[in-house]
């Protein structure tokens, strides 16, 4: 999902990690292969949801220019756990706001790639109607997280990435 600039976290309402550091949530959920397949499905039911429904992509990778169109990409920490199974190919790219992940046009993360990126398409009016289907599986993401005591962060992923790079987290 695509927030404006420095919504990082959810409302502390919501399930956190506990006091737990961003690297050590994220170590945990990768440690999880079943909480990992778990993310992995709902993802793929989100993908199926939205192929039903249509939407217009041009695939030109606009999209991943965060810095360039002022939106940012959440990501869960399951999302983000799933998506370092693999190191992005360009980790300095999150520094100047851009997906590491692309390279050109091409998502190098394309079946890891987070919720946000498989419900919003930047150059169509798609996205009035995948809203709900975000809603819908981030609810079963933070569901996963919660049935399986697996600490839930929602963070901004240039950050998360780079906060990762530095070993640190606030």
């Amino acid at each position: 999902m695509k927030s404006s600039p420095g919504k990082t976290r959810l409302p502390s309402s919501q399930p956190d990690a506990g006091g737990m550091s961003l690297a050590d949530a994220v170590e945990l959920c990768r440690r999880k292969s079943e909480f990992l397949r778990g993310v992995s499905h709902i993802l793929a039911q989100a993908e199926s949801d939205i192929a039903r429904l249509a939407p217009v992509c041009l695939a030109g990778g606009a999209c991943c220019k965060f810095d360039l169109t002022s939106d940012r990409l959440m990501v869960s920490t399951g999302e983000l756990a799933l998506l370092l199974t693999q190191s992005p190919p360009r980790p300095k790219r999150a520094a100047i706001g851009r997906c590491p992940y692309q390279v050109g046009a091409s998502c190098m993360a394309r079946e890891r790639r987070p919720l946000g990126c498989r419900t919003f398409f930047c150059r169509s009016r798609s996205s009035d109607f995948t809203s709900d289907t975000y809603e819908r599986h981030h609810t079963a993401l933070q569901r996963l997280h919660e049935d399986r005591a697996i600490p839930y962060v929602y963070v901004e992923l240039t950050r998360a990435i780079m906060e990762l790079a530095a070993g640190t987290s606030d």
